[in-house]
């Protein structure tokens, strides 16, 4: 009974999905301008191995106003992992979907329709880095940028194999775990 017991709950375990918060600042630039503020962002790590990038209840503000934004959410990202460093890339388009804060009446995300997004994210236990390009010109005239880092965060993106520079070495290092060498 012992060993059965043991078999199921370890079975459940690898079936959950692997979760990080990261706090940080996110600097939001819309068309050249922005603030910047404090929030988290989570990464899960989905059972297929893919990645979700997510930031729940996100509100961008600053000293004048709050426009409450909603879930951000950008799933299936495919991530390679080299030296303890997980890079994922996106070029895709999502929705904004309501937040569950009750506090809020109206979510202004999902009346965008569909966001284009290009993003770049390098994560490991501790720290991580987004970079992610919105460009939302044809609707709202509106060229967005959004940068998230962790205290601390010292990397450099494209920077695979740790050693401190962007080389070709790195691409080298990234089609070896493609190839999974």
């Amino acid at each position: 009974m012992k060993k059965i017991f043991t078999f199921v709950a370890a079975a459940a375990l690898s079936l959950a999905a692997i979760a990080n918060d990261y706090a940080g600042n996110i600097t939001v630039l819309i068309n050249n301008e922005g603030t910047t503020q404090e929030t988290t962002i989570t990464i899960t790590q989905n059972e297929d191995e893919t990645y979700c990038l997510s930031i729940k209840n996100f509100k961008l503000s600053n000293e004048e106003t709050t426009i409450d934004v909603g879930n951000i959410v950008v799933d299936s990202l495919k991530g390679y992992t080299i030296n303890g460093l997980t890079t994922v890339v996106a070029d895709q388009v999502i929705q904004i979907q309501e937040g569950d804060d009750p506090n809020v009446s109206t979510w202004y995300g999902p009346f965008l329709g569909d966001v284009p997004i290009i993003m770049a994210a390098q994560f490991d236990d501790t720290k991580a880095k987004a970079d992610i390009d919105i460009d939302m010109r044809t609707i709202l005239e509106q060229f967005i940028n959004v940068k998230f880092e962790t205290p601390g965060y010292s990397g450099k993106y494209g920077d695979v194999n740790g050693d401190g520079n962007v080389t070709a070495n790195d691409v080298t290092a990234v089609y070896n775990v493609i190839l999974g060498q």
